[in-house]
């Protein structure tokens, strides 16, 4: 696929996420066919066989390295380069003016909510979508203790307790979708707490195995909420997490929606959560009833309605911002 954008859309996978990684693109090709930009892969571990399939598909395939050494390294898993690599993304997929990541585990339902990241980032913020909403049921739960929050334990991790009593009681701003200029001064400031974040000696690997994972997050919202460095916090329609809150599905549109009114479309269903991908949900329709289905896009392609023309949204238009 020839290069020809200067927009990149990433999507990284290694072989065992191979096929929601085929769902992600075969999303984009279907439902994203109005929006210039060229499809890019980061390969953390994909086989020859599923490189050379992706490279007739997209535009690059570039095999990520490790971008800095840090210790126990060399018992970290191939996949892991995924998260060292994400804020290398200009120097990784040079020539673009903006770059949109999108993680494996999702796909894309409605494409006009790209250009709505791509319109916040033109204006130099980090397009990125809050980890809250009034359909997520766990803000519905007693609250834990705000020293055992998640928020809490992973600016701990990464930057020990004084950041995270600071930090810890903001909203975590999700990096599996999100958008940046290639010039934005974020890259650096991303490079460098996510650097000493990964290089803090202390920790155990069973520790940096389970907040290591999402460590680059960490450091994003580091970068947002201590670093000031500006960003537009969009809809949680834009990236609905799965897991976080199950979705409602439209007979008449044929969409899945918000599940409280007015039942917005979906523009991402991000499928991080427990074993969200493997699934079998009873998901409520608008109007009564209930249909059963998984949430991976091979399953949900068979509900929803082929996809309109994107609307472009006009350079500079309103967003809404968040902190800088």
């Amino acid at each position: 696929m020839p290069l020809g954008s200067t927009t990149a859309i990433i999507v990284s996978s290694d072989a065992n996420y191979f096929d929601l990684l085929m769902g992600t693109v075969t999303s984009l090709r279907d439902r994203a066919a109005g929006i210039d930009f060229d499809l890019c892969i980061l390969d953390v571990g994909l086989t020859e066989e599923q490189a050379a399939r992706l490279r007739d598909l997209t535009a690059r395939v570039v095999t990520a390295g490790w971008e800095y050494d840090f210790p126990g390294r060399d018992r970290t898993p191939g996949y892991f380069k995924a998260m060292t690599s994400r804020p290398y993304l200009p120097r990784l997929f040079p020539g673009y003016g903006l770059y949109m990541w999108i993680d494996s585990d999702a796909w894309v339902q409605d494409a006009s909510v790209i250009e709505r990241f791509l319109s916040a980032a033109r204006g130099g913020r980090l397009a990125v979508v809050p980890e809250i909403d009034r359909g997520y049921t766990m803000y519905y739960k007693r609250p834990r203790p705000y020293w055992r929050r998640l928020s809490h334990r992973m600016y701990r991790w990464a930057y020990g307790w004084a950041v995270a009593d600071r930090l810890g009681r903001n909203p975590v701003l999700n990096s599996g979708v999100f958008a940046l200029r290639g010039d934005a001064p974020h890259w650096a400031l991303w490079q460098a707490a996510h650097k000493a974040a990964m290089c803090r000696w202390r920790l155990k690997p069973g520790v940096r195995d389970l907040y290591g994972r999402i460590s680059e997050q960490t450091a994003l919202n580091y970068v947002v909420y201590r670093d000031k460095a500006p960003a537009t916090f969009l809809p949680a329609y834009c990236n609905w997490l799965c897991g976080h809150g199950t979705p409602m599905y439209d007979p008449a549109r044929r969409l899945f929606v918000e599940p409280h009114a007015p039942h917005e479309p979906l523009g991402v269903m991000h499928m991080a959560g427990d074993r969200i991908q493997d699934k079998v949900f009873d998901i409520a329709r608008v109007g009564g009833g209930a249909v059963t289905t998984g949430l991976t896009y091979p399953d949900a392609v068979k509900l929803i309605a082929p996809a309109a023309p994107a609307k472009v949204m006009p350079t500079g238009a309103p967003t809404g911002t968040g902190p800088g």
